[in-house]
């Protein structure tokens, strides 16, 4: 009994397709399993990145108020000055606003 097989070359293509594209689905699922967790990860980082840039934007917010502040409180000594008013009083503006500056420049540090 000779038992032989035939394969024709346009069968041998198709066979040759066919593990090619077992191979492809097992090297994309692969792929797939490992990106997860990078994903994961990324996602992790952009949160945090998102919380740095929330507090840098309410540290920018309040340094702008002490900035004001400042500015404000030198406009009334200036004017205290020049008007001849309670320089004292001005004087305490100024050491407020100071004070409000470093409070607010403790806080900043702190966190």
């Amino acid at each position: 009994m000779d038992t032989s097989i035939e394969i024709t070359l346009g069968e041998l293509g198709w066979i040759l397709i066919g593990a090619a594209l077992i191979i492809m689905i097992i090297y994309i699922i692969i792929l797939i399993r490992n990106l997860i967790p990078a994903v994961k990860k990324m996602n992790s980082v952009l949160e945090d990145i998102e919380m740095i840039t929330n507090m840098a934007s309410q540290s920018t917010k309040n340094v702008q108020s002490a900035i004001n502040n400042l500015s404000e409180s030198a406009s009334i000594l200036s004017d205290s000055v020049k008007n001849n008013q309670n320089v004292v009083a001005a004087v305490t503006t100024v050491i407020n606003a100071v004070a409000s500056l470093r409070n607010i420049l403790m806080k900043i540090f702190k966190s």
